[in-house]
């Protein structure tokens, strides 16, 4: 699988365009979030350049907007291109006896919670009506689940409806690791490069919710690059973190509080870390051009180039 990671437009460093990922391969492509409508027309002329593609599948991982805002766009001109499309996410509702319990405050009954879900998770809710109005699938991204050539990795049901729990119940506090609730449980996928590199994709997840780091050669530093998200992730590998390569979906005018990765990339200059591949100034293609050296433009062309890789 090759891996497209977008980027700004036009030089716009303000405008919070979000994540969107691509994984493709000749028949397949996997959109991992998609942020902005931007990002979907970008796909959309993506998929005119590659019609050997067929097979769409859609994974959001988490409710925040900057994941989210392009995807019915997305859907919609799937559909009116006649391409096969299943939608991957959290289906809270499907979880509302195990939430209910764990909120155990005596004043929900499961009528009240499911509209405390859908009002907290509106984007999700959103995407899912919208997917079943074109009659596209909606699968639950379960640990373990299959995503064409992915595999969902986390988080566990536990882990997530701990998160749906505080989320709808005001007498918990809204952070878990600096996180929100609604970032932390972020659903997280890994795949394998065409040059047979593993690599962890998982958007805003609290990195408490990231498990077997060790085991892939490419990690994605969750939250755009997020300061205290990633040094704990260097804590987690402990000696095995200077031989991992780091990739990181910087969200373009966001500030220290919602990601931004120039002062993680600083730092791991400074700590002798590997450079990451980063979005902030263009896309990251993976894997790198034979030709490309690890260096700070790894991986990347500009953004008009759509026949590359």
């Amino acid at each position: 699988m090759k891996l497209k990671a977008l980027s700004c437009y036009d030089g716009d460093k303000d405008t919070r365009f979000g994540d969107c990922l691509l994984i493709y391969d000749n028949s397949s492509l996997i959109v991992y979030d998609c942020g902005h409508t931007r990002h979907a027309a970008y796909v959309e002329s993506f998929l005119r350049n590659k019609p050997t593609i067929i097979s769409i599948y859609i994974v959001v991982s988490h409710n925040d907007s900057d994941h989210t805002n392009g995807v019915c766009e997305l859907l919609e001109w799937l559909s009116m291109h006649n391409y096969s499309v299943k939608v991957y996410t959290h289906q809270y509702l499907k979880h509302a006896d195990t939430i209910i319990d764990k909120v155990d405050d005596g004043r929900r009954n499961r009528d009240s919670l499911k509209r405390a879900l859908l009002a907290e998770f509106d984007n999700i809710k959103k995407i899912i009506e919208k997917a079943q109005e074109l009659n596209y699938s909606t699968v639950e991204a379960l640990k373990g689940t299959t995503v064409g050539s992915c595999v969902v990795v986390g988080p566990t049901v536990d882990e997530f409806t701990d998160v749906a729990s505080k989320a709808v119940d005001n007498r918990e506090n809204n952070m878990i690791e600096d996180e929100t609730v609604m970032n932390a449980a972020s659903v997280q996928i890994k795949f394998i490069l065409d040059d047979g590199k593993s690599i962890l994709l998982c958007g805003d997840a609290s990195p408490n919710y990231l498990k077997d780091l060790a085991t892939y050669d490419i990690i994605q530093l969750p939250h755009h690059g997020q300061e205290n998200d990633a040094k704990a992730i260097f804590e987690k590998l402990g000696g095995n973190a200077y031989s991992k390569d780091y990739f990181i979906s910087d969200n373009t005018g966001s500030g220290k509080t919602s990601g931004g990765s120039d002062d993680i990339v600083k730092y791991m200059k400074r700590e002798r870390y590997n450079p990451p591949y980063s979005t902030k100034d263009k896309i990251v293609n993976l894997p790198e051009c034979s030709v490309a050296i690890h260096s700070s433009s790894q991986g990347r062309v500009p953004l008009g180039d759509l026949g590359s890789v």
